[in-house]
């Protein structure tokens, strides 16, 4: 057994990554390997003095948040990995991965983690976030602007099918009704296309993150308020001023928003306004948009996230639907530990209201 012990000992001091424990009782760090010096910058003999400073570092909005998880850790009562942010002036953010262990033995509570630096996969985590973000958004933005434009097409197709006598032998009839198909097909590719993409990203695996909710969300609504503007549609949003944490998959999460801003400017006319507002909550994070548009019939608001659902319309400008958005918004949003909910009145306007629980360390309990 001692050869096992020892083992294990020789293991953790020649981790790459910081391998500590802690004594509650002893106040104190009793063992750190070397890697503390090489990740941390501190000397492993020093480690008890250096700590005060080390803690300092500490992202101010990872403190609370990181007091409550160490009273559960202390307790035995956490079991998933945390990931803290350690500042340092004219430098990026440094991110660590604490995986948490305790050990109460005859009163004795010792508690020992081991401590990655998680920050390259962090900034590439967010950068593709990011890029998925602006991608999802420039989809939504050209699905609009090119149906449109086909929408017209063939309304003025179907207009000189209907209103012009075609000479006898003359082959512009059939040439009306190719142009009007062309339209009509073009417009059912660029839905398709958009909802393969929402589709794809929906039955990917769930991967939640603590994070800063306005941050993950502002690229996003920027595309969109740019794209809308080029299109002469009215989109504004807003943000909380104050730093609000939720875990969430954020490419999944970016996707729900997306989709409902799409539904909304489907159904609102030109000049009317589409908003998005994002806002703080006991104990919860609210995303709403809100739109000035032509409302969904009562009767029709209980099957409106129906996978399939009856009530499932095209949009104002000819926009198609597979009836399956809003069902696949609501999944994702259960998954998270929210709901979504819609709130209507025909002739003016939409509210659709999702609500995911703000980011705790209770929720990293057993």
């Amino acid at each position: 057994m001692t050869d096992f012990a020892d083992f294990f000992v020789d293991q953790a001091a020649a981790s790459s990554h910081v391998q500590f424990i802690y004594d509650v009782a002893a106040d104190r760090v009793t063992f750190v390997n070397e890697a503390y010096e090489k990740v941390l910058h501190g000397r492993c003999e020093h480690v008890n003095e250096e700590l005060p400073a080390l803690l300092a570092r500490l992202h101010p909005d990872d403190r609370a948040y990181l007091t409550q998880y160490c009273k559960l850790w202390l307790r035995g009562q956490v079991a998933d990995e945390v990931e803290v942010r350690l500042q340092e002036p004219g430098q990026p953010d440094q991110w660590f991965c604490l995986t948490p262990h305790h050990q109460s033995a005859n009163g004795r509570v010792c508690v020992g983690g081991t401590l990655r630096d998680i920050s390259v996969a962090k900034r590439y985590q967010q950068n593709a976030d990011n890029f998925n973000s602006r991608k999802n958004a420039a989809l939504e933005i050209l699905s609009h602007d090119l149906s449109g434009a086909f929408g017209v097409v063939q309304q003025v197709a179907q207009y000189l099918s209907e209103e012009v006598t075609v000479p006898a032998n003359s082959r512009v009839g059939d040439m009306l009704r190719v142009l009007e198909n062309t339209s009509r097909n073009s417009m059912k590719m660029i839905r398709d296309l958009v909802n393969i993409e929402f589709l794809a990203s929906a039955n990917t695996d769930l991967k939640r993150d603590r994070v800063e909710v306005a941050e993950v969300l502002r690229a996003l609504l920027e595309e969109l308020q740019e794209g809308q503007r080029i299109l002469g549609q009215v989109f504004e949003y807003s943000l909380p001023t104050e730093p609000l944490y939720a875990y969430l998959d954020v490419n999944k999460i970016t996707q729900v928003l997306t989709n409902l801003v799409s539904n909304a400017i489907k159904f609102t006319p030109d000049g009317k306004r589409v908003v998005v507002r994002v806002e703080a909550c006991p104990g919860s994070v609210r995303l709403q948009v809100i739109d000035e548009g032509i409302g969904v019939p009562a009767a029709l608001q209980p099957q409106l996230f129906e996978r399939f659902t009856k009530a499932r319309r095209p949009g104002l400008r000819g926009e198609q639907t597979n009836g399956l958005g809003l069902a696949l918004c609501k999944t994702i949003v259960e998954w998270h530990g929210g709901n979504i909910t819609v709130d209507s009145a025909e002739g003016i306007g939409s509210t659709f209201t999702v609500e995911i629980p703000q980011a705790t360390a209770e929720a990293t309990a057993h």
